[in-house]
């Protein structure tokens, strides 16, 4: 388990992306089923997760504007996996300060 992982959701503007995403920069297995039951299922299953010890998300304001629903559910579940795992940290910041996101070509 890493003490501490960056994940900026800033430059995701469809759903297939945020989960490819996500499984990668969490070491998902390959059966993740690319919705939100899916990811409860990964980062609470002590057995398959490699949930860090601390996890920051950033980018979320600009993931809200481009994808607000699943913005809605990926946030309600690392806020039900904060509740449910106390030892473990997630902090949710708005902005990109680190500069990480997923950049795309002529921006």
């Amino acid at each position: 388990m890493e003490e501490q992982l960056l994940i900026d959701v800033s430059g995701i503007i469809d759903v297939e992306t945020f989960h490819e995403y996500i499984s990668k920069k969490l070491n998902f297995p390959g059966h993740y089923g690319f919705n939100l039951d899916a990811l409860w299922d990964c980062i609470t299953d002590e057995g398959q997760s490699s949930m860090p010890k601390v996890l920051i998300v950033e980018g979320l304001a600009a993931f809200n504007g481009f994808l607000p629903e699943l913005h809605d559910g990926f946030v309600q579940c690392l806020s039900d996996y904060s509740k449910e795992f106390p030892e473990r940290e997630v902090i949710m910041r708005q902005n990109s300060p680190s500069g990480e996101g997923i950049e795309f070509e002529n921006e």
